[in-house]
């Protein structure tokens, strides 16, 4: 359902009063352009509350005012791996004690969500089995062999240095051995 504007006071006032100069409602409607609906509303908060203000709705205010969610957002589009604990800091220095769960919701009012990074999968047995074939064979091979060596993994391409590749391998060799 579409948020509707509110009627003036003005026009609220001139409906009480065409009521007490005992207009029907769909005359008062008609007269000033309103739905029967809502002058029977305004009529029956009149008759409750006797008057044509606005009343306290329901529900709390927000915590963060519409200047601190700019600030938020603003943060968060500069730095998107602020973390949700350094936002808390930075409103709680500006005076504003808010936990992370308003942060969040905040955060997602704006349009913006959270993600968090991929784990890389843990190699499987049979891969840890290959991965020491390979270096057993390869253990006593000189240094300089392994300098022009160029590894392409099938989703990225990058240099695989001699140390780095063996470190993790003769670890696992110490460990079988």
């Amino acid at each position: 359902m579409a948020k509707t504007k509110e009627l003036s006071k003005d026009t609220r006032n001139k409906i009480v009063d065409l009521h007490q100069a005992g207009k029907t409602e769909s005359a008062i409607g008609k007269q000033l352009g309103v739905k029967k609906s809502t002058v029977r509303a305004i009529i029956r908060k009149w008759k409750t509350y006797k008057t044509t203000d606005n009343l306290p709705r329901s529900g709390a205010p927000r915590k963060i005012s519409p200047r601190g969610v700019k600030m938020i957002t603003r943060t968060v589009s500069k730095n998107p791996r602020t973390t949700r604990g350094d936002l808390v800091n930075d409103l709680q220095r500006a005076g504003t004690k808010v936990t992370k769960a308003t942060i969040s919701n905040t955060l997602r009012r704006q349009g913006l969500k959270s993600c968090s990074a991929r784990r890389v999968p843990l190699l499987k047995p049979v891969h840890v089995r290959a991965r020491l074939k390979f270096a057993r064979e390869h253990l006593d091979d000189p240094e300089e062999d392994w300098e022009n060596v160029i590894w392409k993994p099938v989703l990225l391409s990058r240099m695989v240095t001699y140390e780095n590749m063996l470190k993790p391998v003769k670890q696992k060799v110490a460990e079988v051995n």
